[in-house]
Parts: C-alpha cells; structure tokens; sequence
C-alpha cells in the first residue's frame, strides 16, 4: 500500500462545505460516544455496531427536525456559531457510517487492552478529517470530486464538487483507492489523504553496494556506522525559534482565553481568539512540518550511499515514555519531541521499495555495552558516559559510533 497526501484548494462554498462536514461528523462521533459511555458506567454490554447504526439513524432525524426549529428563532449568525448552519440529511452518509464505526471501534480497542479509554471530540481540535467513499471519489490531473459538497442535483451547479489539488499529477488517475479521508490541520490547510495499491505505485529498484550501514538512534544525534554524524531536529536552530515562538504565541492565546472568560464571551464569538489561534496553528504546523523535513533529509543520505543493508534498532519508544521517574522526566519530553517511530518506519518502507534489506536487531540486544573491538560487555555502562573505555582491550571510542559499528555486525552475523 502507497499513501499520497496532497493538499488541496477550495474555494469558499467548497471550504464552507468541508467544515461542515466536519463538525457534524465531530458531533456524531460525541453522539455514539455519549451512547456507549452510558453502557459502560451501568456496567451493561454495549450493543453491536449495526444496532448503534440503527439507533443513530432515529436520533439524526429527531436532532434535524429539533434544528429546524431552533433555527426559526436565530439568525444566520447564531445559527453559524450553533453548527446549526447545516443538517445531518445534508452531510455525506457514508462519512457519518465511518465515524460510527472509528468511534465503536475504539471503545473495542480498549476492551482488547490496545489502547486508553476513548475521549470525546473537541469542534477546536488541531487535526480533523472526514471518510470519502472511495467508489465516488474522483482524480484527475489536476482536481478531486468530492461527494456531497454540492447539495443541489442540478448538473451545472455539481461544478462544486471539484476541487483543485495543489500538485499536478501526482496521485494516480483510473486506480482502486482505499481509506480516502479529507483532512483539515490547524482550521486552514485541506489534505487529501489516499491510500493506492503497491501495483499501481511507482517502485524504482538500485544498483545496491555490498556495503552494510548500522544506526544507532538517541536524543541528540543519530549516527552510522560509516562515520555520518546527523544532528536531531530538536538541537537545529530554525526548530528553536519556532518552538520559543509557539510558546509565546500559546501564552498570547491564553491570555485571550481567559479575557474572554471574563467578559462572558464565548470563543466562537472572540475575534481575537480566533486571530491569535491562527497564529499559534502556524508555528505548530512548522515544527510539524521542520521534524518531517529533517527525517527525509536523514533518509536521503543514507539511501544514497546504496548499502546492500541497513541494521536498525527495534526500540520500545512508548515503553520509554511511560517511565515516570524524576530522572527520566527530561528524556521523555526528549522522545516526545524526536519522532523515532517515524523516522524507523519511513526508512524501512523506503528501503522496501528499493530493495534495500533492513534487518532489525534485538530489541534486548545491548549494542551500547559491546565492546566493537574486542565483544566484551561493559555491564556497569552509565548513560552519562558518552565515551566508551573497553577495560579488556582499552578501546576509546565514541559510545553512539560504538553502538552503529555493533549494530553492522550483527547485520552481517544475520
């Protein structure tokens, strides 16, 4: 499977259109939320998913008809900032059929022990997104058609329907499509994201070396075996400055939250809440948009020296967060801030696809601790000492360079 994630362009109807959409499926999900959740504290089976369907179909008639009469007694205005300006009828069906099942299925991944309890959403969330039927969905070259943002069946107004993409050409036209899902980040940017079949992709096969590269991750920096020091996003310049600006901007912001609490105004209604969480969305999208640049930047270099294989560690990264221990509490704000995760998925998926094999060490294999000279283990290693001393052989030798060389070998003994 190959995901394209492409931003697209609405215009103002389209774009009204979408958060629509958006909102009604965000109050849906709270709907079945709140439905299952009355379940659980009487301590009563939930029903299946097919009854909470039928029994949302009854409540999205009663919740119509109960907004057509408040709406008698608003105006345009109140209505808008009420997400009462549209209709349940009017919203795709199969988006909210979607969302039924995404909100059902967490609560079944927290009976499995997959997951946390679910939490209901929030309308001012950073990231929303809505589910396309993918047998209506519609590429060409340079636009998407989207279904439902036209309401009227009138054949010169579905114009509407379509959508400009901003790159041209890039997702594949005349394909099956799967999981395609319209995303809004930060209440400004339009994603479509889609899911394509790997027979339909472009796969691009190297003249691979018979080189083999070993990588050791950490907080600071990430270092091969071929003596290629990277530094982490976290330690750049330019995510500094946009981190010290998302935290005043954040300050900004709470300030205007608690003026407005003040005044008894609601956010919806605050001009200057709004104004100052645009801002506030524009440095978090760059640190978003900085840590994802920096990844590809890593992935590049190394796809580019073409080793037969690459040996990466198999690291418990959400293991690592919930350690709560004072003396760990600056490393996890260190693994929250440098997506690991990320950066061993992206690497193997593109070494895939190359054919570049990726050999995954054991994830209790102590490459720290291995001398790379001689194989003694240094037991009593600290994670302070950042230079590593063999008291057999008495190498002296960098302790991350160390680990990459380990990792290699264990490459080439597997």
């Amino acid at each position: 499977m190959y995901a394209y994630k492409v931003m697209i362009h609405p215009n103002n109807k389209q774009f009204t259109r979408i958060r629509r959409t958006l909102n009604k499926c965000i109050e849906c999900n709270n709907i079945i939320y709140d439905y299952l959740d009355s379940f659980i504290k009487k301590n009563v089976k939930i029903p299946s998913c097919s009854d909470v369907r039928k029994w949302f179909t009854i409540q999205k008639q009663i919740k119509d008809n109960e907004t057509l009469e408040k709406r008698c007694n608003m105006t345009n205005k109140e209505s808008r900032y009420n997400h009462l300006d549209t209709l349940f009828y009017d919203v795709s069906n199969d988006a909210l059929k979607q969302e039924i099942k995404d909100t059902y299925n967490s609560f079944v991944r927290y009976f499995k022990k997959l997951s946390d309890y679910p939490v209901r959403k929030k309308f001012n969330s950073y990231k929303k997104s809505f589910y396309v039927d993918p047998f209506k969905i519609i590429f060409t070259e340079k636009k998407v058609k989207l279904e439902k943002i036209a309401v009227s069946k009138k054949q010169n107004r579905q114009v509407l329907n379509w959508i400009n993409m901003a790159e041209v050409g890039r997702i594949p036209v005349g394909v099956t499509y799967y999981n395609p899902r319209v995303v809004l980040e930060g209440n400004e940017r339009l994603y479509i994201v889609v899911g394509v079949d790997d027979s339909n992709s472009p796969k691009h096969k190297i003249a691979t070396t018979n080189n083999t590269v070993g990588i050791d991750l950490n907080i600071k920096s990430v270092v091969t075996s071929d003596e290629d020091y990277y530094k982490s996003v976290t330690k750049t310049k330019s995510y500094k400055k946009a981190i010290k600006k998302e935290k005043r901007a954040q300050r900004k912001l709470s300030r205007r939250y608690i003026k407005s609490k003040e005044l008894n105004k609601s956010l919806k209604e605050s001009k200057n809440y709004i104004k100052e969480r645009k801002i506030k969305n524009k440095y978090t999208r760059r640190i978003t948009h900085l840590k994802d640049n920096h990844i590809d930047y890593i992935i590049k270099s190394i796809i580019d020296k073409k080793p037969k294989r690459i040996c990466i560690e198999d690291l418990d990264v959400n293991g690592m967060k919930k350690k709560k221990d004072k003396k760990t509490k600056q490393i996890r704000k260190s693994l929250q801030q440098n997506p690991f995760r990320k950066l061993l998925t992206k690497l193997t998926y593109r070494c895939e696809r190359i054919g570049i094999m990726v050999v995954k060490a054991d994830r209790y294999y102590s490459s720290s601790k291995l001398c790379s000279n001689c194989g003694n283990k240094k037991s009593d290693l600290k994670l302070s000492d950042r230079v590593y001393i063999c008291p057999k052989c008495g190498l002296k030798i960098d302790r991350d360079y160390n680990a990459a060389i380990n990792l290699k070998k264990y490459a080439l003994a597997n």
